[in-house]
């Protein structure tokens, strides 16, 4: 008798392990494409590379980031980037920059082909902030056009671009992030198309 009551209670006991719900998976998001980049009037003959940007925690995650307050970050539950933000960022800007027909050849630093020109980006600013009057999406790029063969620098800037959003919903992040990287790609084709007018 006293076996059984054993085989009993561990029978509950192993049963016992099923019954803790598996954390559901986060959902993955990218930005959208839009749908009109920026034309060139003309290509440059160049090609150019696009290094993945420099990044520190927790903007080199792919945690989706609000700022409650200038001291702090807090992530959003229950989705995340399809990959790191500056990866995310880097794609982003590389399919821009080809559809802008500036340029020759442009290529990611996960491209072996070599290149005449490098963009080196280091991003400070890739989060919603909130604040007492609106919502804002911020996005915060330093940018540097480097000579390959030379190593100059041939330009420099930084960026900053800010969308009013309508509240924290996924959703309504994921247009603003769009829109803002969007901004940010239009200001940087320029920049760089007209840089390398220069060389």
């Amino acid at each position: 008798m006293r076996l059984a009551y054993l085989f009993a209670g561990a029978t509950l006991a192993l049963s016992g392990c099923t019954v803790f719900p598996v954390p559901e998976a986060p959902r993955l998001v990218d930005l959208a494409e839009p749908e009109s980049t920026v034309a060139m009037s003309t290509s440059r003959p160049v090609s150019l590379r696009v290094d993945t940007p420099l990044a520190s925690d927790p903007i080199d995650s792919a945690r989706i980031l609000i700022k409650p307050s200038v001291y702090e970050f807090q992530a959003l539950s229950g989705a995340q980037w399809r990959d790191a933000i500056p990866v995310v960022l880097r794609d982003f800007l590389v399919q821009q920059l080809r559809s802008s027909g500036g340029f020759d050849n442009v290529a990611s630093d996960t491209s072996p082909s070599s290149t005449d020109h490098t963009l080196v980006l280091e991003i400070s600013g890739f989060h919603a902030r909130l604040d007492a009057e609106a919502t804002q999406v911020e996005l915060r790029v330093h940018s540097e056009l480097l000579n390959n063969q030379s190593r100059r620098t041939l330009c420099t800037r930084n960026f900053s671009i800010s969308e009013p959003v309508a509240g924290t919903a996924l959703e309504v992040l994921m247009e603003g992030f769009s829109a803002g990287a969007k901004a940010l790609s239009s200001e940087l084709t320029s920049w760089a198309h007209g840089c390398l007018a220069e060389t």
